[in-house]
């Protein structure tokens, strides 16, 4: 049946913008990252990346053969994303002659403004999210374990010069940091407006009090 001319002609199918396959890949990821942040990881598939992003399902096949190497990709990538914010914090090099009261203000400074800037990265770690792959817990752990040295250090070097700190055990100390630290990074995910960085370091400026 010919149409008329006064009907409208159906509307063109939207077909997703030519990307590069890195670019692509990176935005697949992006919409897997968003799926997991809002439904967990059993929500996210093939189909799914494919509906949200945009795409049909032969692109993302032609990005990641399957669901499994998928989040494995995801995974990877955000763990590494992890590794260099507490990298940025933690192993960054001080000015000369700064006090270590600053260069641990400055590190959790940038730790939690990190926090904030990737809210669905940081979710993976602190909150508990619907099917998590046992791929993503070592590689938290992995993680984990990596950096307690350097912030061992850093609160070693803090304690040498408190004269009052002289009976603190290292280690129990970096247990009280590394669980306060998971406190505070849940309450910026939460409340980024009431706990925004800049009010933590002001309390914890004041609790810190005066450089020995």
């Amino acid at each position: 049946m010919a149409r008329s001319r006064t009907e409208a002609p159906p509307p063109r199918r939207r077909y997703a913008k030519r990307l590069l396959p890195a670019d692509r890949r990176e935005q697949l990821l992006d919409t897997a990252l968003k799926i997991v942040a809002t439904a967990g990881f059993t929500e996210v598939t093939i189909a799914a990346v494919a509906e949200h992003g945009g795409v049909t399902r032969p692109v993302v096949y032609d990005s990641f053969g399957n669901r499994d190497e998928l989040l494995a990709a995801l995974i990877e990538r955000e763990t590494s994303r992890m590794r260099a914010a507490v990298g940025r914090a933690l192993l960054a090099e001080p000015e000369s002659g700064t006090e270590t009261r600053e260069v641990l203000l400055a590190a959790l400074t940038r730790f939690l403004c990190d926090v904030r800037t990737m809210p669905d990265t940081w979710r993976l770690v602190y909150f508990p999210i619907d099917g998590v792959p046992p791929l993503l817990r070592d590689h938290i752990r992995k993680a984990r374990n990596e950096f307690r040295l350097p912030l061992r250090n850093l609160l070693g070097d803090w304690l040498a010069e408190c004269p009052a700190a002289e009976q603190v055990d290292l280690d129990v100390f970096v247990e009280i940091v590394q669980g306060c630290l998971q406190t505070l990074a849940r309450r910026v995910l939460d409340d980024p407006e009431h706990f925004a960085p800049r009010r933590i370091i002001a309390a914890i400026e004041l609790l810190l009090g005066d450089s020995p």
